[in-house]
């Protein structure tokens, strides 16, 4: 197999982001390799192994309408700012460096 997996993905025209977010972390987990050093073959065998001959093993539901952020991440944060009293601050598009937790005095529980 003279084709290498990079190759193949800009062959087929895959999505940049694809590559990077996901495809290129599961074979360097997979295969301890990026896809510019493995042949498209092993590559599309390692695929199938995951994606094909294991689909029993995977819970996976589709969003029928809507987005994830709609659909997911608003509920889920609306719920968060509620069950807070509004003492929560949930910012979109922002990415979690740290999470503080602290002891309450008063309750004895964790509080981010």
């Amino acid at each position: 197999d003279r084709m290498t997996a990079h190759e193949l993905f800009l062959r087929f025209r895959l999505s940049e982001r694809l590559v990077e977010d996901f495809l290129k972390p599961t074979l360097l987990v997979g295969l301890f390799k990026p896809p510019e050093e493995l042949s498209a073959l092993v590559v599309m065998e390692l695929l199938y192994y995951y994606a094909l001959a294991h689909q029993d093993s995977f819970d996976v539901r589709w969003i029928k309408k809507g987005t994830v952020s709609d659909s997911l991440i608003q509920p889920l944060a609306e719920r968060l700012v509620q069950e807070e009293y509004g003492q929560l601050n949930v910012l979109g598009g922002c990415r979690v460096k740290e999470v503080s937790l602290e002891k309450s005095t008063t309750d004895g529980k964790m509080h981010a």
